[in-house]
């Protein structure tokens, strides 16, 4: 749980924390559960920060550096993530709906069982290496706007949707 001193820099936006985080570099930093709807973090450094089951929604998070991060079953419902650093973050469980993403860089991110909707734009995120195996809300035509490689790790469902006798079935 978040240290309440530690919580008021950080909420006191991106110029102020990353100060504190330069002349703290060892210091633990846990926001699990905490409540930062709304919050500016944009250029925030959050590398390898434990933020699980924390509710970012509408937090700006633009440009900030989450590589490493624990991020899971945050709440990011309409967080602004665009060109953020997400690069090894775990984000299982963790709920994107109608945020934006546009070149955010979340390769080798663990988005196993993460919610997406058809909303989201992948135009120019990085997705190498991402595990997106039980990912849900997603379509094939979403991913072609991502960077992928082989060991792109795609929702199970996508194969169905390739699949002729699957469509026509109905």
């Amino acid at each position: 749980m978040a240290n309440d001193e530690i919580l008021k820099i950080l909420k006191q936006g991106a110029t102020v924390w990353n100060q504190w985080k330069e002349n703290n570099p060892d210091s633990e930093t846990d926001f699990s559960g905490v409540d930062l709807r709304g919050v500016n973090l944009q250029s925030a450094n959050l590398g390898k920060a434990s933020l699980r089951k924390t509710k970012l929604q509408f937090a700006n998070l633009n440009k900030a550096n989450l590589e490493g991060a624990s991020l899971k079953g945050a709440k990011l419902q309409q967080a602004n993530l665009q060109s953020a650093n997400l690069r090894g973050a775990n984000l299982q469980q963790a709920s994107l709906l109608d945020s934006n993403l546009q070149y955010a860089n979340m390769e080798n991110a663990d988005l196993r069982e993460a919610q997406f909707d058809e909303e989201i734009i992948f135009i120019g995120v990085n997705l190498k290496g991402a595990d997106l195996s039980s990912a849900t809300g997603l379509n094939p035509g979403q991913i072609k706007l991502a960077m992928t490689d082989s060991l792109t790790k795609l929702p199970d469902y996508f194969d169905e949707e390739d699949d002729d006798d699957f469509l026509t079935q109905f």
